[in-house]
């Protein structure tokens, strides 16, 4: 989930590894959805990035590098396409100095969750945060987060394969899941909570993590079958909108979506 429309900041640079806040960008880009003319309201922009939050110290630099290798060989190859040799090599580390951080493969998979999760909620609470999207149309806002639902999983589809079939029978790696639903949830309603004026929905506390099991769901069934990943990505994006939409109540006129990055 590595999407040639993202404006990437280098891995590398310290400035990748700190806190990026969610910021604002002018003109909305014209879309199929557009209806009459475009309204001062519409034109503000949101650039939405995913978040690294800063690592310190030399063993956590080393176990960063591998981390940051591992990510990208398993989102690219799959988790069991690539071998340890593979990664400490991409790390410019030894096999010896990848068992020095790793006790096996597979904490290596629970290393990477962690981290992710981590990750993920800390640019949750950034790009979900309400104040972000002011001036904003409630319907910019929801194609916005689903293009960049998006963004993320075609970035890591190796990564959240291998999550995703170890959830299943590993209580930890479940749990992590949980959690960060949870903080997803919580977040997602607040933001509904500030906009329900916006649709008919009479509850965005229940809403919000019905969105967010619709967006996953959908997310995650074209992720795990094969004959589904050549699925035109501009037409999921835009049925996967229009179902949150429909489901929340979205008032008329529906606005251009928001260009994302990451």
């Amino acid at each position: 989930m590595v999407c040639q429309h993202f404006l990437r900041i280098p891995r590398g640079s310290a400035c990748f590894r700190f806190l990026i806040a969610v910021e604002a960008e002018a003109a909305l880009r014209s879309s199929d959805m557009v209806k009459g003319p475009r309204t001062n309201e519409q034109s503000p922009s949101s650039v939405l990035r995913w978040v690294r939050p800063p690592r310190q110290g030399r063993t956590r630099e080393q176990l960063g590098r591998i981390l940051e290798a591992a990510e990208q060989l398993v989102s690219q190859q799959g988790f069991d396409r690539v071998s340890v040799a593979e990664i400490a090599a991409a790390a410019r580390t030894s096999v010896g100095g990848f068992y020095r951080r790793l006790r096996t493969k597979e904490s290596l998979l629970h290393a990477l969750h962690e981290r992710f999760c981590e990750e993920a909620k800390v640019t949750a609470s950034a790009v979900l945060a309400p104040d972000r999207w002011q001036g904003i149309p409630t319907p910019a806002v929801l194609q916005a987060l689903v293009d960049f639902l998006i963004d993320v999983y075609q970035e890591r589809q190796g990564l959240f394969r291998a999550i995703l079939v170890r959830a299943i029978s590993d209580s930890a790696a479940n749990q992590r899941s949980r959690e960060l639903f949870d903080h997803l949830a919580a977040h997602m309603g607040a933001l509904l909570q500030e906009r329900r004026g916006d649709f008919e929905h009479p509850d965005p506390k229940l809403g919000a993590p019905f969105v967010l099991r619709v967006m996953f769901g959908t997310l995650n069934h074209f992720l795990m079958l094969p004959e589904l990943r050549e699925f035109p990505r501009a037409v999921l994006q835009r049925e996967l909108a229009r179902v949150l939409r429909t489901y929340l109540g979205v008032r008329a006129p529906h606005v251009a979506t928001v260009r994302i990055r990451s």
